[in-house]
């Protein structure tokens, strides 16, 4: 565990110390990328983009260790944790450790349409599987839609919300 902190309080502009307050060195934004990132097997082949949910079917490296793509439609996949960041092919039972993006602003999320809005909370989809919906009445939601791509690419920007508390 580590002993830095993974948040601080407060945002927007503070002052450098400077005298010269005409200077816009005098003010320096936060710029403060709460981007996070764990690494766990993968049970299935996933796209980049994909989003994922913890595979509790798989025990290989541990019970909750696996991940495989979310499916609203399936009692076992419905709660997606975080979206993969890289690709990954998977044969049989050699599972292989992926990258999944879990809180911050992701630039290559995968949405099932192209009909949601700025600002509204997005969880697992269905179609295709590994795709982010509208419809959070299943699952909590994951990700709260900055702007839309393009439907079933992974080009959504979306903020995760980290759901897991990974």
């Amino acid at each position: 565990m580590s002993s830095q902190p993974i948040k601080v309080d407060g945002i927007g502009t503070r002052k450098s110390g400077t005298t010269d307050l005409s200077s816009t060195a005098a003010e320096l934004a936060n710029n403060a990328d709460p981007a996070k990132f764990v690494r766990l097997f993968a049970s299935t082949t996933l796209a980049k983009g994909d989003a994922v949910c913890i595979d509790f079917t798989v025990s290989t490296y541990g019970l909750g260790n696996n991940v495989t793509k979310a499916d609203v439609d399936a009692s076992a996949t419905k709660q997606a944790i975080g979206i993969a960041a890289e690709a990954v092919t998977i044969t049989g039972t050699d599972y292989q450790l992926v990258n999944i993006q879990v809180q911050g602003l992701c630039t290559f999320a995968v949405l099932d349409d192209t009909s949601d809005n700025p600002g509204d909370l997005l969880a697992a989809g269905s179609d295709p599987a590994g795709s982010l919906t509208l419809d959070v009445v299943a699952a909590l939601p994951v990700a709260i839609l900055v702007t839309e791509g393009t439907a079933n690419t992974a080009d959504s920007t979306v903020y995760l919300i980290n759901p897991a508390n990974l």
